[in-house]
This record gives structure tokens, sequence and C-alpha cells, in this order.
């Protein structure tokens, strides 16, 4: 076997630019962008317009790959071709004016859940664009087969490249000392998973699409992969899910969540292998291909009655939300698909056609995931709460009135008025659905619940708190409904208290201080007393966690001992951030400070997490620094 020349090798890259080269330019400037976010993303003010234009090249990917081939494939003129680039630019624009431009206190996940799903249709369109308007079905495999080649040679390319790099650099640190800058390695992966690999992807695409349609010698390997490989793990696969029925029926235990997951991957994995081993079916010595594929059609059935009852059950107890309708559309399409190739349809562009349409439809629309599911769960809060009276003519009921000069804390002479309307259960469900909406579609549906504009308190929030911490909105909105945000948990119905520093407690720069001390204490046994040991300056020291009488620590030196009360701290925090905050306190709230004769100790916690039960706080992790200085007599 000969190998390609140096020669070679910078032609054929030469040749895949010119092809592709939007394809490769915007892998490049992603790349750029992505090595520059890992460098400096603690040094930019706002993140978004960057981290938006590396989105956009990174879709503009497969965009412009399948511009660039459908343009090829059909013969466009020059100009047409310049035109149909053009318009991929344009949606490449538009979807980049759809996602955050700036920093807001509303919420910036919903655009990004958006572009998921068109990069995903792009990726499919990558699949059977060039063969949209025809009907060349052995064309189509063999592209894919490239296409499904390809990738995993990129890959194997790309990871030996990284993985050589990485060695290469290590030993420079390791036998000659030299310092390699921490953040290289992120840089390297991200060059060659993105830029190498889309280029290496590229180069090997065919140029005459049309004449795939005449190969008719298919790879033994990709058989035996999929014969061997593939479908044994299928049949196990299968034979789980059967069992699982089978227990269903027999002991009338019903569907958990996670089988309604587990279908959609077998069911995908089963697709796959069929679709490697379609043309050899057309070989009569592989009729059972065929007999075989037609068969695992007819027994996911089955499978997706199963799934639909497990995401009903689901649905109806909790509502709709973007994965469960994810799952639901996913299992209608699954049985149109299975509905479609068992009465003898053997079109298997079929299969990433109306993925990629169905992909695009639920995006946007009543119809929608995001229109449905926020719908679901407003209704479903709205019920909860009117049950209960706190929402009255679509009016909260003793809502908390927060006092707009205490911002950034957030003051109310009264809060938690409606706590007691609640049960814990339905407690925690508001929560989730509060936590649910803030996650995923904002709080516009429900603004006009509340006599005050929350929405303006809470951009005027971050504008008092220059960033020392911030109040997540959905902590704002459950107080203001007159309930407590804390969480509870069924089994034994006791909340527990957490708080976490804004910088994870790292200490930059210390000054004023003899010795540094870290500690990072669990106590999920429930014991009274913990008791760690270290040594500083060949002096023996114990930290005593003690639950009793009350919660504090105990320092034992070589002299008198030092007392941290942790109960006083832990007041102030309740009193100033609620019981449980769902965002990062400032380093300079979360310390106690204690001395004797010979010393004097800094404690910054990192971390505190405790249990408020019936006999008062027992803490479950303690984490954080412990600055100590010698005293000078």
């Amino acid at each position: 076997m000969k190998l390609p020349s140096i020669h070679y090798l910078i032609q054929s890259a030469k040749r895949a630019f010119i092809r592709f080269p939007l394809t490769i330019i915007s892998s490049l400037v992603a790349s750029i962008l992505g090595i520059y976010l890992v460098e400096k993303a603690k040094e930019i003010t706002n993140l978004f317009p960057y981290i938006n234009i590396m989105l956009c090249m990174s879709i503009g990917i497969p965009l412009f790959f399948c511009v660039t081939t459908i343009a090829q494939k059909k013969q466009f003129d020059k100009k047409n071709s310049i035109l149909l680039h053009l318009l991929a630019t344009a949606i490449l624009v538009i979807i980049y004016f759809t996602l955050p431009n700036a920093e807001s206190t509303h919420n910036t996940s919903l655009p990004y859940i958006k572009y998921t799903l068109y990069n995903i249709t792009c990726h499919l369109m990558v699949s059977f664009i060039p063969f949209v308007f025809n009907k060349q079905l052995n064309g189509f495999w063999n592209y894919n087969k490239i296409l499904f080649i390809r990738i995993w040679a990129s890959i194997l390319y790309s990871g030996f490249i990284y993985a050589g790099l990485i060695i290469a650099l290590t030993s420079l640190r390791l036998l000659f000392d030299i310092n390699i800058h921490e953040k290289l390695y992120a840089d390297i992966w991200i060059a060659t998973i993105c830029f190498f690999n889309t280029w290496f992807f590229v180069g090997g695409i065919p140029a005459d699409i049309d004449q795939l349609e005449n190969d008719y010698e298919y790879p033994k390997g990709l058989k035996i992969f999929s014969q061997y490989v593939l479908l044994p793990l299928l049949g196990l696969y299968l034979i789980i899910l059967y069992s699982y029925g089978t227990k269903i029926l027999v002991l009338w235990d019903w569907p958990r969540g996670i089988v309604s997951y587990l279908i959609i991957c077998v069911s995908v994995l089963g697709i796959l292998a069929f679709l490697l081993l379609h043309p050899y079916g057309n070989h009569s010595e592989n009729s059972w291909i065929k007999k075989a594929a037609k068969g695992y059609y007819l027994l996911l059935f089955p499978l997706l009655v199963v799934l639909f009852i497990a995401i009903f059950m689901r649905i109806n107890e909790y509502g709709i939300t973007i994965n469960r309708y994810v799952i639901l559309i996913l299992g209608i399409w699954l049985t149109i698909v299975c509905v479609y190739t068992a009465i003898g349809n053997t079109n298997i562009k079929f299969i990433p056609t109306s993925l990629a349409i169905l992909a695009i439809l639920i995006s946007f629309g009543p119809w929608g995931m995001f229109s449905i599911s926020e719908k679901s769960q407003v209704n479903r809060l709205k019920t909860i709460l009117e049950q209960a009276n706190i929402l009255v003519n679509n009016k909260v009921v003793n809502e908390t009135i927060w006092i707009k000069d205490s911002l950034p804390n957030w003051y109310s002479p009264v809060e938690g008025k409606n706590k007691e309307r609640l049960p814990d259960s339905l407690h925690r469900e508001v929560q989730s659905i509060i936590n649910y909406l803030d996650d995923h579609h904002g709080f516009s549906s429900i603004k006009a619940w509340y006599m005050q504009d929350i929405d303006s308190l809470v951009t005027l929030q971050h504008i008092k708190e220059k960033k020392t911490y911030q109040q997540p909105e959905a902590v704002i909105y459950m107080k203001a409904l007159g309930l407590d945000y804390t969480r509870i948990y069924a089994q034994d119905k006791m909340p527990t208290i957490a708080y976490r520093t804004s910088n994870n407690g790292l200490v930059q720069t210390v000054t004023g201080y003899d010795y540094i001390v870290n500690f990072d204490e669990y106590n999920y046994e429930n014991n009274d007393t913990s008791v760690v040991g270290f040594t500083v300056g060949s002096v023996d020291y114990q930290l005593l966690y003690l639950n009793k009488p009350n919660i504090h620590l105990l320092l034992k030196t070589n002299t008198s001992p030092i007392y941290f009360e942790l109960d006083g701290l832990i007041k102030n925090l309740q009193k100033e951030f609620g019981i449980n905050p769902e965002f990062e306190l400032p380093t300079t709230k979360m310390q106690l400070m204690g001395k004797n004769d010979s010393l004097e100790v800094n404690i910054e916690f990192r971390y505190i997490d405790l249990t408020s039960g019936t006999n008062g706080l027992r803490f479950n992790r303690l984490s954080g620094v412990m600055l100590i200085k010698r005293v000078k007599k």
C-alpha cells in the first residue's frame, strides 16, 4: 500500500478548502472564538456576543456544507450559487439576533434550546439534501455510508492528534520542567475537534455524487459490524424491554419514566442497524435482512404502547414539559416510521427527512414544544394556587410586597403569609413549577397575577448589586406568592439549608496571615461531633464540629481553644438571604473570626450545608479555608 505524499495531502487540503471555503472558515472562526473565551472569559464583561457568534459559526459548518453540496449537485451557475450562500448567511444572521445579546435577569435558555433544534435540523439535512429531489436510493445510501465512515475517521484522527500533542506537552513539562499554560490543553482540544476535524471531514466527500448511484460494492466490514455487533445488542435490549413489559402485566407495576428514554434509544439503534444493512438485503443470500427489518418494526409496536403509557402517566401527574413533549413527539414519529416500513415502503430517505421537518415544526407556533409546555405548567400552577385560595380572580392573595429601597437585599415587613395553605407535597410541586418556568420560559405568563412589577424590581436589583451576588427570579416570584423557597424532602419533612460563596471561597491574595488551612468535612451519618486534625508549624491542632448544645466549631490549640458560633452566622444569613438561596453569596458574608492569646483565626466558608430538625440545626457539610495568624507578644 502506497502512503500519500506530503504534496498529495497539501493538494487534497487545498481542494477541500476551494470546494467548502465557508464551511472551513466557519469552523476556524468558531475555534478562534472558543479559544478566546477559554483564555479571556473572566476578563469579558458581556460573554453573550462572543458565545452567540461562536454558536452561529458552529451551525454554519453543516449549513454551508448543505448549501455547497446542493449547489454542486444541481450544477448551479456562479450567480445562483452565491445567492444560495447569501441566503444561508442571512439565516445565520437571523439566528444570531434570536439569541440573547446581553446579560439579563430574564430567561435565556429558551433561545438556546431553539438553536439546538436548528443545529440538529442542519445536521440531518447533511444526510439527505443532495437527494431531496430525486429517487437515487442507492446513491443516498452510499453517500451516507461515506458520511458515516468519514465521521468516525475524523474522530479517530482528531483524537490521536490531540492525544499526541498532549503527551508531547506533558513530556516537556515533566522532563524539562517547562511551564505549560494549563488552558493550552483546552485550546488544542477546540482547535483539533472543531477546525481540523471539519477540514479533514470535508476532504473526503466525493465531488461527483451522482456516480454513487452506480456503486454496488458495499464494504464487508460495515455489514459485519451491523450484523454481529449492532444486531446482537439490539436483540439484548429488546429482551430486556420485553421482560420489563411482562413484569408490568404480571405485577401491574406501571412503567417508570426512564423506560421512555430506553425505548427511544433502542428504537434509534435498531433504525441505524437496518439502515446500514439496507442495500445488503437486495442480494438473494441476504433475504433475511428485509424480513428481520420488517419483524423489528412490528416488535416495536408493543414497546411504543409502553412508551405512550409511561409518558402519559407523567404528563397526567406533572403536566407537559419540554422533555416530555419531545419524548411524546418522538414516540409519534417512531410509530409513523414503523407503520411506513411495516406496510412495505423502502424509501430510507423518509427517516432523516421526516425527522428534520419535525424538528423545525415543533420549534415554533402554538403547537410547538415551548408554547404547549409553558401553558401546561402555568395551568397546573394556577389550579394548585386557586384550590389553596392563594390565587383568586387571577390575583395573588396576601402577596409579599417588596420594599423597593431595600434592594438588593429584598426586604418585606411581612413574608410567607400563605405558607400554611399548602401541604409539603404541593409546596414542592409549586416550587418545581416556578423553577421550571425560570429555567425555560420566564414569568411573562404569570406576571399579571402580581400587584407589583417584579421584573422591574429584579432589573433594579441587578443594577444596585453590582454583581456581588444574584437573586434568581424563581426565589422572588415564589416568595411573592407568600410562600417559602426551601427544599423539603418527603422522607423526613426536614428542610435543608445551604449557602455557598460567589468565588467558591478560593482566596486569590492573602496578606497579614501566616498559614492557610483548607477543610472540607461531611457528616452524613448525623454524628454529634466530628474531629479533624492538622499540623501547622510543628504544632498539632484539632477542629471540632459540634451539634450540641448548638451548632458551632471549636479549634483546639496548644494554648486555649477558640470558639466559633455558627448559629449566629446562620441566623444572619437567613435574615438577609432566606432559608435556602439558589444564588452565590459574597465571601464577606460567610466569615467567622476568633482569637486567643497566641492566634487570630479567620474562617472563610466555601459551602455550608445544614439540616433543620426538631432538635435544631445539624451540619451535613462544612468546607472552606482557615486563615491563621500568630499574635506577636
